[in-house]
């Protein structure tokens, strides 16, 4: 697995991060690592490409697009 940091705007407070938490879990081959509110950041580790692909869309079906 390889760990991944994304960028998501659209975090303003720790319940967002939740719910990204929340969200991710429901893509296999995605363990949530954490999260800054004040980075809008959010670190994942991943299984490959294809898995960071679906979390992706998942994180973008939430309201949380990486940008």
């Amino acid at each position: 697995m390889k760990e991944i940091t994304l960028d998501i705007p659209n975090i303003s407070c720790n319940h967002c991060l939740m719910t990204i938490k929340r969200e991710s879990a429901l893509v296999k081959g995605v363990e949530f690592v954490g999260g800054s509110v004040e980075a809008k950041t959010a670190t994942f580790k991943v299984a490959n490409d294809q898995i960071l692909a679906a979390l992706k869309a998942a994180l973008a079906e939430a309201g949380y697009p990486a940008a």
